[in-house]
């Protein structure tokens, strides 16, 4: 009964670890985009407010 009952347990675990670390790494990368995006949108604001006041 050794290892041949855990084997595939310890696989599935590994599977899901992996799925999870993948999805994970999606969300971090999407969280990065959207907050450089508001930031390039903050500076173009700026940008063209500051020109208006020129």
């Amino acid at each position: 009964m050794g290892i041949s009952v855990f084997l595939p347990i310890l696989i599935g675990l590994i599977y899901f670890g992996v799925l999870a670390g993948i999805f994970y790494l999606i969300y971090k990368w999407v969280t990065k985009f959207l907050t450089l995006k508001q930031e390039h949108n903050d500076l173009l604001r700026e940008i063209i407010r500051k020109m208006g006041d020129k």
